[in-house]
């Protein structure tokens, strides 16, 4: 029996099973566990984390090149979109009030980090309520 399967693009690539043991310790049956998607076709994971004075925002976008990814501000939003080929993500994360002007962004290993500045309490984002 070959232990190692080769998957090929598309295809799931994470299988499970669960046993479940009543009282006294019998087998009530094994159930299949649903295939998990693919990276690529999931929406990417996102993360908005406040750190003294800064705040971070954490994208996963595996397999993603740095040449491929956009971001936009639109009010208090931060819209990711990365595409080629071969990949396509696209999500969103709220911000609190940031200075735009102020964003950096570092993209290794197919972690997108952007960083902005936070607004004194009070300060008003044009193009928000």
């Amino acid at each position: 029996m070959n232990r190692w399967t080769i998957c090929s693009p598309g295809t799931p690539q994470v299988y499970g099973y669960r046993i479940v043991f009543r009282n006294g310790g019998t087998s009530a049956g094994m159930a299949e566990i649903p295939a998990i998607p693919p990276r690529a076709t999931r929406e990417p994971v996102t993360e908005v984390h406040q750190i003294g004075n800064e705040i971070k925002v954490i994208i996963e976008l595996p397999g993603a090149k740095d040449d491929m990814i956009q971001l936009e501000i639109t009010g208090s939003t931060l819209v990711i979109d990365a595409r080629d080929a071969d990949h396509h993500y696209h999500t969103t994360a709220s911000l609190p009030l940031v200075d735009a002007g102020s964003m950096q962004r570092s993209f290794k290993n197919g972690i997108l980090e952007v960083t902005f500045g936070n607004l004194p309490a009070g300060t008003t984002v044009p193009g928000t309520n």
